[in-house]
């Protein structure tokens, strides 16, 4: 599990309950080992702002850097893989499943590459300028920061199990 530092671990129990509920509520999914912990958002307040636009339905996708793969414990993303998406005090929430993954280059980032974000981050240059700060963050610790040739990967999701719904 590979979090930004100011996110809270969440506990091995907290994790296998969440999963277990998940199980419970969604017998379909088949969650053994294909599934991994993220954390969406620059801030407690921006975290809940984007699980609410993936409840609603408008943020329908995220991102990752193939860089932070090769040197974290992250998975590769892959079609199937689910994403267990915790809050800053490392809650985990919402489980979501790629649908189907994309590559792409940050200073090529087109409106359809970020089609799958939120609302009010769609637009390349609002887009860019966030996943600048975030991604800079996360590869401060290898040496590295955002550059035009870049590659990162589209994740389109689907929401399959809301922790505060059930």
């Amino acid at each position: 599990m590979h979090l930004s530092p100011r996110v809270k671990r969440p506990t091995t129990e907290a994790i296998e309950a969440f999963l277990e509920a998940a199980r419970r509520a969604r017998p379909d999914l088949a969650l053994t080992d294909n599934w991994e912990v993220r954390w969406i958002g620059l801030d407690e307040e921006t975290t809940y702002r984007i699980f609410e636009l993936i409840r609603a339905e408008d943020k329908t996708g995220t991102f990752t850097l193939p860089w932070l793969v090769e040197r974290t414990a992250r998975k590769v993303p892959h079609a199937g893989l689910c994403l267990v998406l915790v809050d800053m005090a490392g809650r985990p929430t919402l489980l979501v499943r790629v649908r189907e993954v994309r590559e792409a280059v940050f200073g090529k980032v087109t409106a359809a590459d970020t089609a799958v974000d939120g609302t009010p981050v769609r637009d390349p240059e609002v887009w860019k300028a966030l996943h600048t700060e975030f991604w800079n963050d996360l590869l401060a610790p290898h040496g590295l920061e955002v550059t035009e040739d870049m590659p990162f990967w589209i994740e389109p999701f689907e929401l399959v199990y809301d922790a505060d719904q059930h």
